[in-house]
């Protein structure tokens, strides 16, 4: 009787696991993440050309962060799915990797904004241990995609612009579905949300890209 209790559990949390994240919603987990570092590889070639490797290796290293907290979850999502096993460290540390990666690109690109010569590290330094990681993470992926934004409006480069507009909204919508019962259809919008924004990102990236090699700085 109890050997029959335990393989009914069992059976019950493949299921759950199953019925929680099917096998197409832990593929799709991977399109945004492939979208975003396509984006950033323009994002990182546009801070080359215009402030050189030191801000460069910056938004190079907070693309490679966000990108790894976004792989690792997604990798997470798939081995749950299949019943492989449970990390739950792949799943939690995206948060640890996404806050100062979104800091590091922020930095880098407030400086490209600004044009002017200055020493960054300090600043990632200071705010990286004072603000809490969620909140690091949310308000500098917004005001990443914002000044993006500014910078394809000042460019005239409106698809450019629009892209990374996207992005923004979609941000703001994945924060306010944040709260809630996780439910099967919610996580499909979740998902849906999530990869419109970061296609929004890099074709924002591309273009953008291509305005400065173009037109130069």
């Amino acid at each position: 009787m109890k050997y029959e209790r335990n393989s009914y559990f069992i059976l019950l949390t493949s299921r759950f696991i199953m019925e929680t994240y099917p096998l197409s919603i832990a593929i799709l987990d991977f399109v945004p993440t492939i979208a975003f570092l396509v984006g950033a590889y323009y994002l990182v070639r546009i801070t080359l050309m215009m402030r050189g490797s030191p801000c460069g290796r910056m938004a190079m290293a907070g693309s490679v962060l966000v990108f790894l907290g976004g792989f690792l979850k997604a990798l997470w999502k798939l081995l749950y799915t299949t019943n492989v096993g449970d990390y739950q460290w792949m799943s939690q540390i995206q948060f640890v990797l996404l806050a100062p990666g979104f800091l590091a690109l922020l930095v880098a690109v407030i400086l490209m904004a600004r044009g002017k010569k200055k020493t960054t590290a300090p600043i990632l330094a200071m705010a990286a241990w004072k603000i809490p990681l969620l909140a690091i993470m949310t308000l500098s992926s917004m005001g990443l995609q914002g000044i993006l934004a500014y910078m394809a409006f000042q460019r005239k480069n409106t698809w450019a612009a629009v892209g990374f507009i996207i992005a923004f909204l979609c941000l703001v919508g994945m924060g306010a579905m944040a709260s809630g019962e996780q439910t099967l259809a919610r996580q499909w919008i979740e998902e849906g949300i999530n990869t419109v924004g970061e296609l929004g990102f890099m074709f924002g990236a591309i273009l953008l890209h291509n305005d400065f090699s173009k037109n130069g700085c």
